[in-house]
């Protein structure tokens, strides 16, 4: 399961940024790509073992917030952007095969809810 190392190294850089900010977080919003090959349930259920190895960090309460982004799709044909739940090759607008995908593979850590310590 690669979803506990992702949960682990997550930790240690929001444990990284609460150090050079002297804050707490309190929820790590997370935006994942369905092409990533990370499973959102996977993940959820790692990062409470993830956050155990960092005793004294103030993560155990830090809840992890995940949004699975819609891929991004862009007609090589008619320039339309169009966003989809899974892969298409046909473009809505034109009808024509044209449609490139522009993500799906991204993990991006979208924001912090934090509170001064």
């Amino acid at each position: 399961m690669h979803e506990l190392a992702i949960a682990t190294s997550l930790a240690e850089s929001l444990i990284e940024y609460q150090e050079k900010n002297a804050v707490k977080i309190n929820a790590a919003h997370i935006k994942v790509g369905v092409l990533s090959g990370i499973d959102p349930a996977a993940l959820e259920f790692a990062w409470e073992p993830a956050v155990a190895n960092f005793p004294g960090k103030n993560l155990q309460q830090c809840r992890l917030v995940i949004e699975l982004a819609k891929l991004k799709h862009t007609c090589r044909n008619c320039g339309e952007t169009f966003e989809f739940d899974t892969w298409h090759l046909e473009c809505p607008a034109c009808h024509q095969e044209t449609l490139k995908r522009e993500n799906g593979s991204e993990f991006i850590l979208e924001s912090v809810e934090v509170e001064n310590v």
